[in-house]
């Protein structure tokens, strides 16, 4: 009771700072500014690291390779059906945009998409161990009566309320957000989730989207 006590009082102390903080930085952000605090949540997680794998995850019930196979097999799974429709819509939208395989080209033969999506896994490891390992082992500890997918669910939902300043990213990360926390639940691995997260957010903005992940990087930065 007192694990519960404690985490509720944490769990509502967060969940009024990042109201605060999406309400008053409202539209698009600066990524410089968003991974500051998630460097700085990042801290405090790793400063509580075992208090978390001790009193709130507790040993997993399987052994680690059957928990690692599984859980990269099952990612990639859920991952390349959305790779295949992300590029079919981002091939169709480049050749429209420019009439000619030039526009397509764009999208796919461009180097900073390798460089991007090479930055992205870093950022997608720091984003999933404070949704699965701090904030989903939380939601655990509060609600020990809640199933796995309803867990998920109410961390899917918190994953893509931080991501409200773009309503269709915020939709398609909740939905990813339900299933990467799903599968964390089961297994515990955050690096085979942080992979997909990387793949589907670099794929999402150049391919479907068509925009320049580094160069919007290097505006903001200039």
């Amino acid at each position: 009771m007192e694990v519960r006590r404690r985490i509720a009082v944490e769990l509502l102390v967060l969940a009024i700072l990042t109201t605060l903080y999406i309400a008053y930085f409202h539209g698009p952000r600066s990524k410089f500014m968003d991974g500051g605090l998630a460097l700085a949540a990042l801290g405090l997680v790793g400063f509580t690291s075992r208090y978390t794998k001790e009193k709130i995850w507790g040993p997993p019930a399987d052994a680690e390779f059957e928990r690692l196979r599984r859980c990269f097999v099952n990612i990639t799974l859920a991952t390349v059906p959305v790779l295949i429709i992300l590029a079919i819509v981002g091939g169709v939208e480049g050749y429209r945009e420019s009439n000619n395989w030039s526009g397509v080209a764009v999208r796919f033969l461009n180097w900073r998409f390798l460089a991007s999506l090479l930055l992205y896994i870093p950022w997608a490891l720091m984003q999933q161990t404070l949704f699965q390992f701090y904030l989903l082992g939380r939601l655990r500890a509060l609600l020990p009566f809640a199933s796995p997918l309803l867990l998920s669910v109410l961390n899917g939902i918190a994953y893509g309320a931080v991501h409200l300043d773009d309503p269709e990213l915020a939709l398609l990360t909740m939905i990813g957000g339900v299933i990467w926390s799903y599968t964390y639940h089961r297994d515990r691995y955050v690096l085979p989730i942080a992979l997909s997260h990387a793949i589907l957010g670099t794929t999402f903005f150049y391919w479907y989207r068509g925009s320049d992940l580094l160069l919007n990087l290097y505006h903001q930065f200039s």
